[in-house]
């Protein structure tokens, strides 16, 4: 199942469905969980837990990737990246746009990264 992520927790399984998953936000030690389809929900994790289940999925490590101190985006839903607004744009499954207000810097690199993927 290379389109899922688990993550297991005291008696409790979380089945995170990456077709779906428009961006991870962390939230303290918690983490949050955005869906294209307008579901969210919480999962008992820090977003470094969740990014360090991540690395050893190799599926899925080149599509997610954190982006500051504060979200892990599926690269697949970003459309737009603007620096000048510092804000990174993604799309969901009903035509909606969902704007993420990320640092100068970090999108630069995002946008490295994209152009480096692009040349290769």
């Amino acid at each position: 199942m290379e389109d899922t992520l688990f993550l297991g927790a005291y008696d409790e399984m979380y089945i995170i469905d990456l077709k779906q998953l428009m961006y991870f936000q962390a939230d303290d030690h918690y983490t949050n969980v955005y869906y294209a389809t307008g579901t969210h929900f919480i999962v008992p994790f820090g977003l470094s837990k969740v990014e360090a289940i991540i690395a050893k999925t190799p599926s899925v490590s080149g599509v997610l990737l954190r982006l500051g101190r504060k979200y892990i985006v599926n690269t697949r839903r970003i459309f737009r990246v603007s620096t000048v607004k510092e804000m990174l744009y993604l799309a969901d499954n009903h035509g909606n746009n969902i704007s993420l207000h990320i640092s100068k810097p970090v999108l630069r690199s995002l946008i490295d990264q994209f152009k480096a993927n692009l040349s290769v």
